[in-house]
Order: C-alpha cells, then structure tokens, then sequence
C-alpha cells in the first residue's frame, strides 16, 4: 500500500487530537463513541486502519451543544472547533475538531476548501434519538438541510440543487413503518442504531489510548462494511487526502 504523504505521521496528529477531544468530553462526563473506519480499526487493528487519515466520533443529540461548547472553550490552542460559530460559510451538519499545524489537500470533497482552516480533522457526527417510524422523514429532512445551506453558501448551483432533491426525494420515500420503537439515527452511512447495541458504552484500545464506543459493535459494522474483518482490495485501500503540509 502507497500513500501520497506520510500517514503515520498524520495518524500520530490525529490521535493527539482525538485524545484532547476525548480528555474534554470525559472530563464533563459527556457520552460519545466512536464510530465508522475509526471502530473499525480499533476492532480490526487495534487502531488506525493502516491508510485512514481521519478519526470519527458520534455524539448523542441530548448533550451535543454541551459538547460543542466546552469543546469550543477548552480546547488547545493549536486545535479549532469548527462549526457554524467560527466558520461563516459552514454547511456540515455536524462539527469538525480541526488541527491549526497542518494543511490538507482533499480532492474527495472539493467543497471543504471553502472553509478557512484545512487541517486535519475529527468528526463530531450526532446521533438523534427518534421513533423507527420517523426514520425515513428524518433521513430526508436532514438531506434536504445539508443542500439548502451548501445552496445558502453559493457552494452549489440552482440546478445541481434541483437534481439533489430530485434524487433525495426519490430515495427517501414513506416505507409505512409504524414502530413506535426508539433507535439512534444519523442520516448517512450508519443510518440507525439499535439503543441496546450502543449502551452501555464501553472501552476499546486504539493505539496507545482508549475510547468509548458501542456495547456490541458487531451489527453497527455489519451493516456499513458487511464482511468488516476481511481487507478491501488493493486498489480500495486510500486515504481521503491528496496531500497533507505541517508547520
């Protein structure tokens, strides 16, 4: 496996940066785990996937603004919080921990470089709790949020927006579910999450740290990577940026 830059030393900033974001959230006995490639590779691998170059944790609905807040306070210097606060033109539905000593090139997302700090990054996803049977509203409602404000920004044109919600409105249909059962949705990947398989937390090992994370892992990885304990092929194997500078 190749990468356009050095990953172990992006991946050594990225656990910096996660640890500080950890530290804050624990500290104010806030709940988070975490998820996507970073579970993956803590159950995987122990720890990073060898060529993922960003760290993600899911944050509960009920004490996120907390979160963003004492994040946005306690940080370190070198580290930003970055959401609709601190940047003008922000259109994610969820905040980013952003490092101020690097500067990443990510061709995957050109609408990121919009923003004013391109630095590594760690997700702040949030999950909602909800009824099952609001899921695919829900699912919808949160598309068409994340393209009115991308539109809102000039990030994107009247007609790529109109071909988005064409597309949204097609995939996100009333499948009559009437469970009145709650879950954790987020509106990508994952998509929900059974309450019983998220608590009560626990522990994993990611390199030389530890993070919380879902009490059974096993359906909430299932369900994004299918058969998760075998590699994708070779040519699957990228990191999300095209090149990474530090000062």
């Amino acid at each position: 496996m190749e990468t356009p830059f050095d990953i172990k030393r992006a991946q050594a900033r990225l656990l910096e940066m996660a640890k500080a974001t950890a530290a804050i959230l624990e500290k104010h006995d806030i709940p988070y785990q975490i998820a996507f490639g970073t579970l993956l590779g803590a159950v995987r691998h122990g720890g990073f996937i060898p060529w993922d170059d960003d760290f993600d944790f899911l944050l509960f609905d009920d004490s996120y603004d907390k979160a963003t807040e004492v994040l946005l306070n306690e940080l370190p210097e070198d580290l930003l919080l970055e959401n609709e606060k601190t940047e003008p033109k922000y259109f994610h539905g969820w905040a980013h921990v952003k490092d101020l000593k690097s500067e990443c090139d990510c061709a995957l997302f050109p609408q990121d470089a919009a923003y004013a700090h391109h630095g590594l990054s760690v997700d702040l996803y949030k999950l909602t709790k909800i009824k099952e049977k609001d899921y695919i509203q829900y699912r919808l409602d949160e598309a068409l949020a994340y393209i009115d404000r991308r539109l809102k920004q000039g990030l994107m044109t009247e007609e790529e927006y109109k071909n988005k919600k064409e597309s949204f409105l097609n995939l996100f249909k009333p499948d009559g579910n009437t469970s009145e059962k709650e879950i954790l949705a987020y509106p990508f990947t994952y998509g929900k999450q059974e309450i019983d398989d998220v608590f009560p937390l626990k522990k994993y090992k990611f390199e030389d740290a530890e993070f919380l994370g879902p009490n059974n892992y096993d359906p909430l990885l299932a369900s994004e990577y299918r058969d998760y304990m075998s590699l994708p092929p070779e040519e699957d194997r990228k990191p999300h940026y095209t090149s990474i500078k530090y000062f």
